[in-house]
């Protein structure tokens, strides 16, 4: 029975001793340490490419909207096309925007306000478009300007943002790059956006800090954490990232759903004003949510990397009646009260596209702003 015992105990020491080294042997899994805010020590020297970019976007918004200003009153010189801007908008697009700022300078140098051709019409030969209360449509009825900044934000900043991803991210300084280019800074400051940051932050909770714009915070938070951290953690950056550009992406097309709302809101009170100057104010101001709405969704076609296909791109430009190569027919919103069924289904499309609930639907419907 002793031998007997003194071999049990000795089996079960060499188990218990066998576990342990089991147990040290066994690699630990690395904790990724994430702060709860964005720290970088020299962002603005980090960012002055895209820096450049967003302070030209803005410098060519102030010309065409000083153009806008002076409509039919000051003879509006032509406008240039920032080289830096220029250079990071997709090609396509970059050939629109030269086309448009020439189109935009000559609606504002146009003897006559625009004229609506009515239902069922075209616009008259030679005719270059003008003011409608205060907001200038090229013949068509469609606001250059919006098309010109706000599909900006897809097509130049959305795919710089994409470039720099492609890039290196061995090193951390890519995603200050990226919290620029959206247009926040380093405090995350709902106060102090600009560009796209501005319209994620109006589609997102600001009293609960939830929504687009605190997920793109959250995302970048993360990547940066990610990249510092070491090569253990690429895989984090890389769906931090992923999450970044999806957020983006998502805010741009349901801030297309808030316009789609918002024009059919402004068009049906225009339309109860009786005809004089306030009327026409009003139908200005409602063609500018509705140009807002079609530049949003243009400047994502031809980006790669993206939820949304070109096709269910083009067939919402369809609904818009502003098909890319073809002559827009946004005037006719100006007469077809038939058409909201159109802005109706733009809404219904992107609801489905990208899994929108109602309540959601309902909430982008509503600017937040600080």
């Amino acid at each position: 029975m002793k031998s007997k015992l003194v071999l049990s105990l000795f089996m079960a020491g060499a188990l218990f001793t066998s576990c342990n080294d089991d147990d040290e042997n066994t690699p630990t899994t690395p904790t990724l340490n994430i702060p709860t805010g964005y720290i970088s020590v020299d962002f603005d020297a980090n960012v002055t490419a895209e820096n450049t970019v967003i302070n030209e976007l803005s410098a060519v918004t102030t010309a065409v909207n000083d153009a806008e200003s002076n409509a039919q009153s000051v003879t509006v010189d032509p406008i240039a096309y920032p080289t830096t801007l220029s250079a990071v908008t997709l090609p396509n697009y970059r050939t629109l925007v030269t086309e448009w700022l020439v189109q935009l300078v000559n609606s504002a140098n146009s003897a006559d306000g625009f004229q609506n051709p009515g239902f069922d019409n075209m616009p008259a030969m030679g005719q270059e478009g003008g003011l409608l209360g205060s907001r200038l449509l090229d013949e068509y009825g469609l606001e250059l300007e919006q098309m010109i900044e706000k599909g900006s934000f897809g097509a130049a900043l959305y795919n710089h943002a994409l470039t720099v991803i492609n890039g290196d991210l061995t090193d951390s300084v890519a995603i200050d790059k990226l919290v620029e280019i959206h247009g926040a800074d380093i405090t995350f400051n709902p106060s102090e956006t600009t560009a796209a940051a501005t319209y994620s932050r109006r589609r997102s909770n600001l009293t609960e800090q939830t929504g687009f714009f605190f997920d793109i915070k959250a995302n970048l938070i993360t990547a940066k954490a990610a990249i510092e951290a070491g090569n253990s953690f690429d895989a984090v950056r890389d769906e931090a990232l992923a999450d970044y550009l999806r957020n983006w992406e998502m805010s741009n097309f349901a801030t297309v759903i808030y316009y789609c709302n918002a024009t059919k809101d402004q068009l049906s009170a225009a339309f109860d004003l009786p005809d004089g100057p306030d009327k026409d104010a009003a139908l200005g101001n409602a063609m500018h949510a509705y140009a807002e709405g079609v530049a949003f969704a243009h400047g994502f076609k031809g980006l790669p990397n993206k939820m949304i296909t070109d096709a269910e791109i083009d067939s919402i430009l369809g609904n818009f009646l502003a098909v890319e190569g073809q002559n827009p027919g946004s005037h006719r919103f100006l007469n077809e009260v038939s058409l909201f069924s159109n802005l109706d289904a733009v809404i219904a499309d992107l609801k489905n596209i990208y899994g929108f609930t109602d309540a959601e639907v309902t909430s982008f419907y509503v600017n937040n702003n600080p």
